[in-house]
């Protein structure tokens, strides 16, 4: 499970606003900055122009509690993968048919196509219930 530490900022019934802790000074320093997982919070966050999500409060939490929040890893990555992959595979599969069947022309075209239709696909799967709820962060405990 990868985990962060968050504060609440507002609680809405059954769900409260977060914000993750203040880490985001000391990792841009580090080298391993780009691969590691300690700082994953923080790097959702960092190009919104709201520095909040909202979180299902399991725990009960309240305004200004520290919450750890977790995601898990395999969730994560079969995310990252059906998000990359589709629009790859459409790509490299509509050129070649494109290619064997037409000509360069034809594999041009159909390669943008298959990339298009791969984005499009990737858009309308990831808008699912199971996807969603494998990309879900948690609210493991109060820090």
């Amino acid at each position: 499970m990868i985990e962060e530490k968050a504060v609440v900022e507002r609680v809405e019934g059954d769900f409260i606003w977060i914000s993750p802790v203040g880490s985001a000074s000391a990792c841009g320093s580090c080298k391993s900055s780009g691969s590691c997982t300690s700082s994953f919070l923080t790097t959702v966050f960092e190009d919104r122009t709201s520095k909040s999500i909202r979180v299902k409060n399991t725990i009960n939490a309240k305004i200004n509690d520290h919450v750890m929040l977790g995601i898990h890893p395999q969730g994560l990555l079969s995310g990252a993968a059906f998000i990359y992959l589709f629009p790859i595979v459409g790509l490299f599969l509509f050129a070649i048919v494109g290619k064997l069947l037409f000509g360069e022309l034809a594999s041009i075209a159909l390669g943008v196509s298959g990339l298009v239709l791969g984005l499009l696909l990737t858009k309308l799967l990831s808008s699912s219930a199971t996807m969603k709820s494998k990309l879900a962060l948690v609210v493991l405990s109060k820090a």
